[in-house]
């Protein structure tokens, strides 16, 4: 099966057009190769994370009606491109230290358009729905006033089923948020 998409977070028509939209973006591509992408639907927009050749765990966020022209955007090309070989190495003395275990952001990062801002500060309740068993979670944090977000792992307080979803960037990088049952 050279394309899987997953999809959540969303009504049956959106989740025909997503996926849509995913095909027309990866066009050729994925003629003979492996590729599996996940689309989470939070509020008006998507949290798109692309699994393929040359783009492994490659995250972006796209506004509602552009995931194709996000996608494009992250892969760096046309449809019909191959994907951008990976930059060269620097040498052994100029390489910077590795992230710690618990956090290893992806080289994608750093090309990543400035995310979202919040303009709410202090608690922050976000309101989801788990991916697997449709069950409504809370999370908690405390946000910063005009910070951005970040998209993080959180376990499904019903079924443990792990969702990705927004939190403030102080509270991603302290992982002080919780999960709770709405």
């Amino acid at each position: 099966m050279p394309l899987k998409i997953l999809c959540a977070g969303c009504p049956p028509e959106e989740k025909e057009r997503a996926e849509s939209d995913v095909r027309r973006a990866l066009g050729r591509r994925t003629d003979g190769e492996a590729w599996m992408v996940s689309l989470v639907k939070m509020r008006d927009r998507w949290s798109v994370t692309l699994d393929g050749p040359g783009a492994r765990g490659l995250t972006c966020l796209a506004p509602e009606g552009r995931v194709s022209e996000s996608i494009l955007e992250a892969l760096g090309g046309p449809a019909g491109a191959a994907p951008a070989p990976p930059p060269a190495a620097p040498p052994a003395a100029a390489r910077p230290e590795p992230a710690p275990a618990s956090f290893a952001p992806s080289s994608f990062e750093e090309d990543m358009p400035a995310p979202v801002r919040s303009a709410a500060a202090g608690a922050r309740h976000d309101r989801h729905e788990c991916a697997s068993c449709r069950g409504a979670f809370v999370v908690s944090y405390d946000g910063q006033g005009d910070e951005g977000e970040e998209t993080v792992a959180v376990a499904c307080p019903h079924c443990w089923h792990r969702n990705y979803v927004l939190v403030g960037e102080s509270a991603a990088e302290t992982r002080e948020f919780t999960a709770e049952k709405a």
